[in-house]
């Protein structure tokens, strides 16, 4: 029901003359809620006789584009995420290859290893065939609280980044994975901006399936770490991966410091696979000395070998700890196709 002007100014002067609601609505007659109802509206009538306010613009989008965007980015992120379960690397030639995944350099480091670290990036551009990989952490890239640790290191963040790209600029990269101290760059990680359009950059891990042109495909699981840990056993993560979760013929991954390498049969998938752990460049680690890990040296990269003409189940991926080993080996098994 409208209210008149007489009803709205009847409520009103009531209200000022006994000085609350309650003495109001006893001496009026008039319910307690209809009488603090009509008063509000009185309120709101002497406001708006005062003044007006024009609505104004809405700053945003309306909620339903909000919605429909969402829904866009939803899809095209998930079709993203689909495709990368196996990003398929076609391969122009099905001549044998090596890959030679390179372990966390912490190129900025006191403690890189340069003499292995140069001894590497040659083999990647000196051999026929060769491609270079990454398993992350190219950098200390101390953050927060950590960023008092550049006070014990030679080179500035600067630098450090300069170090980065120098480096993927040598290794002409195929596959470059990205570590935890890497994605402490978060969004702006400048490795996304360094990469060749012609590689692989994902953060942590990357399932890539290389297809050769006489059809045989070799699938690779690389990750800075994979989930599981066994004091006993370094390559209990990658053991646990090969047997319930995917299906490669390699499972690698750097991190820990430590190397391991071995082959093993998968007698449910009819299959072997080589699981693999990259030690890394850095020669010497402070975390590990304190804790008393052993300090090893050997390991850094790992030398991955595929040859898509052998027909053997066992030795068409060989896998080697030492890189000049496994790049001379690749050359002879080139020259048998020759």
């Amino acid at each position: 029901m409208t209210l008149s002007k007489e009803q709205l100014d009847e409520a009103q002067k009531l209200y000022d003359t006994h000085g609350t609601l309650k003495l109001a609505s006893e001496a009026s007659g008039i319910p307690l809620a209809t009488l603090q109802n009509r008063i509000q509206k009185a309120k709101e009538s002497f406001a708006d006789s005062r003044y007006n306010i024009p609505p104004l613009p809405e700053d945003d989008i309306p909620i339903d584009e909000v919605i429909d965007h969402l829904h866009s980015r939803f899809k095209k992120r998930k079709a993203n995420r689909d495709a990368k379960k196996w990003i398929p690397i076609e391969m122009k030639s099905d001549e044998p290859i090596g890959l030679l995944w390179m372990g966390d350099p912490h190129i900025d480091d006191n403690y890189c290893d340069w003499d292995n670290l140069r001894e590497h990036l040659r083999i990647i551009n000196e051999y026929e065939g060769v491609y270079g990989c990454n398993l992350g952490d190219y950098q200390n890239n101390w953050v927060g609280r950590l960023g008092r640790l550049y006070g014990e290191q030679d080179t500035s963040h600067k630098t450090a980044w300069k170090l980065v790209e120098w480096l993927i600029n040598e290794m002409n990269p195929l596959i470059l994975i990205g570590g935890n101290h890497d994605m402490w760059s978060g969004a702006g990680d400048p490795l996304k901006w360094m990469r060749s359009p012609h590689s692989i950059l994902e953060d942590w891990e990357a399932r890539v399936e290389l297809k050769f042109p006489n059809g045989r495909s070799c699938r690779i699981h690389a990750a800075h770490d994979m989930p599981g840990h066994s004091q006993w056993n370094s390559l209990h993560a990658q053991n646990k991966m090969a047997k319930f979760k995917s299906n490669a013929s390699l499972y690698i991954s750097g991190h820990k410091h430590n190397w391991a390498l071995g082959q093993i049969e998968l007698v449910e998938q009819e299959t072997t696979a080589w699981l693999a752990r990259a030690r890394g460049y850095k020669f010497h680690d402070t975390y590990a000395f304190v804790k008393g890990f052993e300090q090893q040296r050997f390991g850094q990269a790992i030398f991955q070998i595929i040859d898509p003409h052998n027909p053997n189940p066992v030795s068409w991926v060989q896998c080697f700890a030492d890189p000049l080993e496994g790049a001379e080996y690749l050359q002879y098994r080139r020259s048998l196709r020759q």
